[in-house]
C-alpha cells in the first residue's frame, strides 16, 4: 500500500517509531485545511502562513502526547484554533502602527495574488461574520466537518454549532440582501 492511501493512525505510529516521511505526508495531508482556518482567524495571508508553520511544528513536537481519544482532524484543527486565538491577543497587544513600507508591501501582496472578485466577495462576507460564526461555517461548508467534530474543536455544544452555522446563514443572505447581491 502506498503511503499516502494510509489513514492517520498510521503515519502517526510510523512517525513515532522514527520514519520521518510519514510527518511530510500529515503535513501535506493538512496544510490547506489548517491554513484556511488560520487565515480565517488573522484575515492575513503572511500571518496565517507564519502561524500554521508554528502549529505544524507544534504538532510535530506534540505528536507522542496525542491520546487518540479524539481524531487526529479534530486534534489539530483544536490546536489550529487556539494557536490563531494565541496569535490575534499577541498582536493586538503590540498595537503595531502601519509605516509607509508596509502599506507598500501590502500593496504588492494584492497585485501577486490577485484574486478573483468572487474571490474577494466571498472572503469579505465571511470576514462580516462573528469569529465563531465564520469558523463554524467554514469547518463545515469547506471541510466539511459533521456537527460532533466542529463542536469538539470549537469546545461548545453540538446545538450550539447548528445555532452558528444558522446564524451564519441568515447573516450572509442578509449581507447578500442588504448589498442587492442576491
Amino acid at each position: 500500500m502506498e503511503k499516502n492511501n494510509l489513514n492517520d493512525e498510521i503515519l502517526i505510529e510510523n512517525f513515532l517509531k522514527g520514519d520521518e516521511s510519514s510527518f511530510k505526508i500529515i503535513f501535506e495531508r493538512y496544510y490547506e485545511k489548517v491554513n484556511r482556518i488560520v487565515y480565517s482567524y488573522t484575515k492575513n495571508y503572511d500571518d496565517a502562513k507564519d502561524v500554521t508553520q508554528e502549529i505544524f511544528l507544534k504538532v510535530y513536537e506534540s505528536l507522542k502526547s496525542f491520546k487518540k481519544k479524539s481524531k487526529f482532524s479534530t486534534w489539530i484543527y483544536r490546536i489550529s484554533v487556539n494557536m490563531s486565538i494565541s496569535f490575534l491577543r499577541k498582536k493586538s497587544k503590540e498595537k503595531n502602527l502601519f509605516s509607509i513600507d508596509e502599506v507598500g508591501d501590502i500593496e504588492e501582496r494584492v497585485e501577486e495574488d490577485e484574486p478573483s472578485y468572487d474571490r474577494k466577495l466571498a472572503e469579505k462576507i465571511l470576514f462580516e461574520l462573528p469569529e465563531n460564526q465564520r469558523l463554524a461555517f467554514i469547518l463545515s461548508q469547506k471541510e466539511g466537518k459533521r456537527y460532533k467534530e466542529i463542536a469538539q474543536i470549537l469546545n461548545v455544544s453540538e446545538k450550539a454549532v447548528e445555532s452558528l452555522i444558522y446564524r451564519a446563514r441568515e447573516n450572509i443572505k442578509n449581507f447578500l440582501e442588504k448589498n442587492k447581491i442576491m
